[in-house]
Parts: structure tokens; sequence; C-alpha cells
């Protein structure tokens, strides 16, 4: 009872109830108290990823319990389920804000994302690479606003994925200029996450995985929760229903043929899965999103 209360104090926001897109990309000009207050916004999660491009002046907030400080020329991710908030910005304060539903992103890329080893405080950005970053989140703004083109579309979704690489490359970069080395905690579950990213349509249990990785299940599954917040199960479990959404949205594949897939043989399986883990069915998922 006590953990609901706990959890019910925290908002949380999803995406598709500000857009149907996917993504949101919006230009940051700090210089009107209206957007400064917008800015401002208490603790919450988010079922997306949040990606901040600054280019001028000052912002500040706190992901997780640890304060940030964006300056200029400074890049920040934040990943789906990581309690934030933004608490500063000054009037010379611009950039880029992206919101990403992890969909759209590749499962090759949000491991990348989600390797504990990249130290996610903001990362500073060489000019080069802030100008490619900007031109990137300039010309999928501009694409922004010809959406309903399916073609358009398309090529949106491309360039999120050069933004995200772009993001994820700055913070490899300043990971091996650091030597930083990972904790076997932390090493562990980076290993964990690249083989489910490889293997998740034919390892389906934390079992399978410990024998994979040369560990003991419940050593492995204390280890990824310490880590990462969330159990070996339930990393799985999201892996899974995030390809079956793609295909969902983006196939004309039957529930039976998304299933067998994904690894399942017994598709009324999957569907029960599938709905306990996104409140509705697969049938429901597809007929929502394709309206």
């Amino acid at each position: 009872m006590t953990k609901t209360l706990l959890q019910d104090t925290i908002p949380f926001h999803k995406l598709a109830e500000q857009t149907d897109r996917g993504y949101q990309i919006e230009r940051v000009c700090a210089d009107n108290e209206e957007e400064k207050q917008a800015m401002a916004m208490g603790a919450h999660r988010d079922d997306h990823y949040i990606f901040l491009v600054q280019e001028t002046g000052l912002s500040a907030g706190m992901i997780d319990f640890q304060f940030f400080t964006l300056r200029e020329n400074t890049v920040l991710f934040i990943l789906p389920g990581q309690v934030h908030s933004y608490t500063e910005a000054q009037d010379s304060t611009t950039g880029w804000f992206m919101a990403v539903n992890p969909d759209l992103i590749s499962a090759e890329l949000r491991s990348a994302l989600g390797d504990p080893m990249l130290m996610r405080r903001p990362v500073a950005a060489p000019p080069g690479d802030m100008s490619a970053l900007v031109q990137c989140m300039q010309l999928v703004h501009h694409l922004d606003n010809h959406a309903g083109s399916y073609y358009a579309r398309q090529a949106i979704y491309s360039m999120l994925q050069s933004i995200v690489g772009l993001v994820a490359a700055l913070y490899d970069r300043r990971r091996t200029a650091e030597g930083l080395k990972a904790s076997r905690p932390q090493a562990i579950a980076r290993e964990f996450r690249l083989l489910l990213a490889r293997e998740y349509r034919t390892l389906k249990s934390p079992a399978e995985y410990a024998v994979a990785l040369h560990l003991s299940a419940p050593y492995l599954n204390e280890v990824v929760k310490e880590v990462t917040g969330f159990t070996v199960s339930y990393w799985i479990q999201q892996e899974v229903v995030m390809e079956a959404k793609r295909l969902l949205y983006h196939s004309s594949c039957s529930v039976k043929e998304i299933a067998y897939q994904l690894g399942y043989e017994d598709h009324t399986y999957f569907s029960r899965l599938f709905r306990k883990a996104v409140g509705r069915s697969p049938g429901e998922f597809r007929g929502e999103y394709r309206k």
C-alpha cells in the first residue's frame, strides 16, 4: 500500500498523450517568462527518451537525485523511467528539446544509451559535433511541418536515429577519453543488455540469460536490478513488447505471424503477455495507433 502511494506522488508523462507521431521536437528560447515557467517542471517520469541540446546560456535540473547543469554547447539525455526535474533556465538559454518514443530507436542504440558507463551527466560537444546535431535538429523541425506526408515521416524517423547515434557517440567518446572502467555489476548489466538486444527472440527466461553469461540466475537478477532498477524479467518483457509494437505499427503481419517472429509458438500466450504489459491487446494497439 505504501509503495503505491509513493508511486502515485510522481507524475508519469506519456508521449502518446501529447502527440501521435512518436516524437516531439521544439526550439528552446528561455527569453520570456511563459516559456521559462514551462521549462521549470517539477519531478516526473516519462515513458520516452529526452534529448537536450543546449547552444547558449545555462539551465539546471536533477535526474534521480543527481543535479546537472547544462552550459553552452552541451548535450544531455534522459532515459524512460528516470525521475527528473528542471529547476533553472537563464534568459540567455537557447537550444533544442527532443522527445522520442523508444519504439523509434533501434535496439542497438537503446542498448548503448542504457550502458551505465555512459555516465549520464551532460557532455560537452566540440564545435563540429554541435553543428551537426543542430543541423539535424533543424532539419527534423522543418520536416515536422510536413509530417502528414508518409515519406516525410519516414525521413524524420531516419533523422531521429542519426541524432540519437550522434549523442551516443559523444558519450562513448568521453568514456574512452576518461578511461572509465565499469564496476563488475555495471559490466554484467551491460553484457546482459547487449545479449538481450541480440537474443530476445530465442532466450525468454532469466535462467537462459544467466547460463549464457555463466552466472547464477539469482545473482544476475540481483545485479541487473541493482544497476538498472528493474529485474531481468522486466527487461526481457520490455524488449519483446517493444519489437512487437514496431511490427504491429509498421508491418501488415498478423498477430500470429508476429508472435512466431518473436519466438512464440502459442500466439494466444503472446497476446496475453502483450496485454499484460501494454494494457490492451495487440489488435487494439494496432487499431489505436493506425487511426
